[in-house]
């Protein structure tokens, strides 16, 4: 818990590592603007459409390797936080195919690339994109460890 309370938030360029033991993903490019707006306005045109590209892999030195809880978020500069839109998901795959989850088994040094749709309020401001593996063991990590990519 003290942990929790004394920890900051440190922004990160794209693709930095952000790890849990052996496991490790990262934010390699984030689509945004105009035309994913456009996209995905059948939806809900009122809010804003984020596609990000995750990056996942194991650096472990012997054995596969799955996380417990991964998970990533969109958070704003008044600390609100959403979830991947399920529902902007499936819109996804229905124009790329089915992409993989975040908890998938990775065998030794190996990787693999996914997207994920996040749909936020039109009025949120200064977005963030937050890595963690379950409120546990985030909660348990020192302030540096606590990595943040920027939306710009």
């Amino acid at each position: 818990m003290i942990f929790d309370v004394a920890s900051s938030f440190v922004p990160v360029p794209l693709g930095t590592d952000v790890c849990f033991d052996d496991w490790c993903a990262t934010i390699t490019g984030i689509e945004q603007g105009p035309v994913v707006q456009q996209q995905f306005s059948p939806l809900h045109a009122d809010s804003i459409w984020l596609v990000l590209n995750v990056r996942m892999s194991n650096h472990a030195r012997g054995i596969a390797q799955k996380p417990s809880e991964p998970r990533i978020h969109v958070i704003d500069g008044k600390g609100n936080s959403w979830a991947n839109s399920l529902e902007g998901q499936r819109w996804l795959e229905k124009q790329i195919g089915i992409q993989k989850p975040l908890d998938q088994k990775l065998e030794l040094h190996d990787s693999i690339e996914t997207k994920m749709v996040f749909a936020c309020p039109a009025k949120a401001k200064g977005l963030k994109i937050f890595i963690d593996e379950g409120p546990f063991i985030t909660n348990l990590l020192f302030p540096e460890d606590r990595m943040i990519f920027a939306v710009k």
